[in-house]
């Protein structure tokens, strides 16, 4: 019996999935089967799949570059599915479906490629958005926008800051859901960490607010309360130790503070020169 004889047949049919997700060198493994799964791999090493409550969408075949997008639900509580809802970064997140046949479990085939471009919440699941490769080669190139605030993502690959060289230590002294305060953020005016970055071990935060010693995020961590309630302990006097957290300020994309916070000036992807009435418009410029 053959992945492709039961694939034909109308009752013999019992699918499963596997998803490969690649970013870079790391390579995160699921299936949708209740229980692990092996697969041999080149070089002859051994490749463990691990159990997931993961589901996607109907596979659409279409020429519309939207309808051509697959959904992946997720619990809320997987670690995996959570860190597509911080800020993603400038590596592409790629996937991979394989099917295959519970008669046949050395037997699958490439059932969808794409990569995640979003994640969104919804009740207790998490939506992963993810579109097809071949949607990303119908799409038209993105090209320079004519705009007076810099097009470039901060710390991104146009920006050329490297985030590295920017992180700042702070100890977190409370969190109450998307507000967190660390005093040593007082230190800088207000707004200066608007836009910036707030990291907890691997976990990663968007920064929308600042004032004072406090922060807000654009979506809670728990992460960071986790870590507060249960901190880690000096190992002579057994007293908790404070937690610490790294934060990379935030730019409001203008030019001045571009030069005067960075000193970013020649990588800014911004026109502020632009006139404010539009030479092409129709009326009169003199």
């Amino acid at each position: 019996m053959t992945y492709a004889s039961i694939e034909a047949s109308p009752a013999d049919g019992r699918p499963y999935f596997l998803y490969q997700f690649v970013e870079g060198e790391q390579v995160w493994r699921f299936t949708s089967r209740a229980e692990a799964w092996t697969s041999a791999g080149g070089g002859g090493e051994t490749i463990t799949w691990e159990p997931t409550a993961v589901a996607h969408g109907d596979v659409v075949q279409t020429s519309e570059i939207e309808r051509g997008r697959l959904e992946l639900t997720w619990p809320l509580s997987h670690p995996f599915a959570r860190r597509f809802l911080a800020p993603m970064g400038n590596a592409p997140v790629t996937l991979t479906i394989f099917r295959g046949h519970e008669q046949v479990l050395d037997e699958t085939v490439a059932h969808w490629k794409g990569r995640v471009v979003g994640a969104e919440v919804e009740g207790a699941r998490i939506l992963l958005s993810c579109e097809s490769v071949f949607s990303t080669l119908r799409r038209t190139g993105v090209r320079a926008k004519y705009q007076r605030l810099c097009r470039h993502a901060l710390y991104g690959r146009g920006c050329g800051l490297d985030i590295a060289l920017h992180w700042q230590s702070g100890s977190l002294t409370a969190v109450a859901g998307n507000a967190v305060t660390i005093p040593e953020v007082a230190q800088h005016p207000d707004g200066w960490y608007r836009g910036g970055v707030l990291r907890c071990g691997p976990a990663l935060g968007f920064i929308t607010g600042h004032a004072g010693h406090m922060l807000t995020l654009s979506r809670p961590m728990p992460e960071l309360a986790v870590s507060l309630a249960d901190p880690e302990t000096d190992p002579v006097t057994g007293d908790p130790l404070p937690v610490h957290v790294d934060i990379a300020p935030g730019c409001d994309l203008r030019a001045a503070t571009c030069a005067a916070k960075f000193g970013n000036l020649l990588n800014f992807g911004g026109f502020p020169e632009i006139p404010g009435r539009n030479p092409l418009g129709g009326g009169s410029i003199v």
